[in-house]
């Protein structure tokens, strides 16, 4: 190769292919020791190369020992052929020696130089366009089913190749090779034989930024959304609030006549969404991510918040394989317990006539305590009605031992 041939090559390919100049040269140097050293057969060849990046021009030497006889003319040289290279040349030391490319090395050694750099320039690529990717995390893309297997569906996104594994899909959609499918990039591979952008149609950001791309309030930062739980493919609840008093962020979600939430519905394959409207008060934002049942108490026990609703909402309130009550738990960040009236009715009345208490006590309880569901929750409001004083709740304990036992 001629310097000007080699300069022209690094140019062109640091600007075609968006890579690093001295990657590039580097990557040349690489594969032509790569080359020389297969011909020598000799993974540690002492040769050195030398490319200037600026002219082209190229230089190769090989460390030889000066010796007054050869024997094996690939790491030796003759004192007397050493003077060319080398002043004062006595035997036992090293020097460098150049080598001619043409009329040394060969016209397949260049070749094969060609085949390993391109190699190079070409993995380099891949990982270049890979890495642009990782940018991209987060982001929604569409490309096209290439493959569908048991390890999952591999999707043609340009340049590159999209997987979507097994745990990452929605579990009722059925995926065909051309089919076009949008999916969030959630990580991109580079190591490895085979690198690869991951994609989702399960995390809950795909659903946030499908409701980004419907709703323009939402990519504006008019209205935020403050949380989202979901079941991929069959139910989603999302927390909603509007930066903008004049603006219903529940109306701008749905659109007129649920316009705008039906597309999304659409591509998630049928998955209802309910959008909830935020609240940082945690009972009132746990009442209303509980609709489409409608709470009629709700309160904090221990660790849980406790939801009295209307027998008839029952069902509704756990919602099917208790999905709604699951889901409302998920993004309130709480554990919700939901109870109908006659239960929490009839576990409080049976908690408080349990007790040994003087009956204008036990009425006053009864009137004024609510949502008992344990002795435990008994105790703590009894304690905070400050209907007795501590002294008296001490003797009331000692008293029923056998009931808060």
């Amino acid at each position: 190769m001629e310097s000007i041939e080699i300069k022209e090559l690094v140019e062109q390919i640091t600007r075609t292919r968006g890579l690093d100049r001295e990657f590039v040269i580097n990557s040349l140097r690489e594969s032509f020791i790569f080359a020389i050293r297969r011909v020598y057969r000799d993974p540690n060849y002492p040769i050195e190369v030398e490319i200037d990046g600026k002219t082209g021009k190229i230089e190769i030497n090989v460390e030889k020992e000066v010796v007054k006889e050869v024997f094996d003319p690939r790491y030796q040289i003759e004192v007397e052929n050493a003077k060319e290279y080398y002043p004062f040349p006595v035997p036992g030391i090293k020097i460098k020696v150049p080598i001619d490319l043409k009329s040394e090395i060969g016209r397949s050694v260049i070749l094969r130089m060609k085949q390993i750099f391109l190699q190079k320039i070409q993995e380099a690529e891949k990982q270049h366009i890979y890495k642009g990717f990782e940018d991209r995390i987060g982001e929604i893309i569409t490309g096209m089913v290439q493959k569908v297997d048991k390890t999952g569906i591999y999707v043609g996104l340009g340049k590159v190749e999209g997987f979507l594994p097994p745990e990452e899909q929605i579990k009722k959609e059925k995926y065909r090779p051309g089919q076009n499918i949008k999916a969030l990039i959630i990580e991109v591979e580079t190591k490895g034989k085979r690198p690869f952008v991951k994609l989702s149609r399960t995390h809950p950001n795909f659903l946030k930024e499908l409701m980004k791309m419907e709703i323009p309030e939402l990519m504006e930062g008019l209205i935020e959304i403050k949380g989202i739980a979901r079941f991929p493919g069959e139910r989603a609840k999302v927390a909603v609030h509007s930066k903008d008093e004049k603006i219903d962020p529940l109306g701008a979600c749905v659109g007129i006549k649920g316009t705008r939430i039906q597309v999304i519905t659409k591509e998630l394959s049928g998955e209802k969404i309910d959008i909830i409207k935020w609240d940082p008060d945690i009972l009132t934002f746990a009442a209303r991510a509980l609709s489409p049942a409608h709470p009629m108490n709700v309160f904090e026990s221990e660790e849980k918040i406790i939801a009295i609703v209307p027998d008839e909402e029952i069902k509704v309130a756990k919602g099917t394989a208790s999905q709604n009550v699951l889901l409302a738990s998920a993004l309130v960040g709480k554990e919700i317990w939901v109870v109908s009236q006659s239960e929490y009715v009839g576990k409080k009345k049976i908690s408080i006539e349990k007790l040994k208490l003087d009956e204008e006590i036990k009425a006053s309880l009864l009137k004024e305590v609510d949502g008992v569901f344990s002795i435990e929750e008994l105790i703590g409001r009894i304690k905070s009605s400050k209907l007795i004083s501590e002294e008296e709740i001490e003797r009331i304990i000692k008293e029923n031992k056998e009931v808060f036992e």
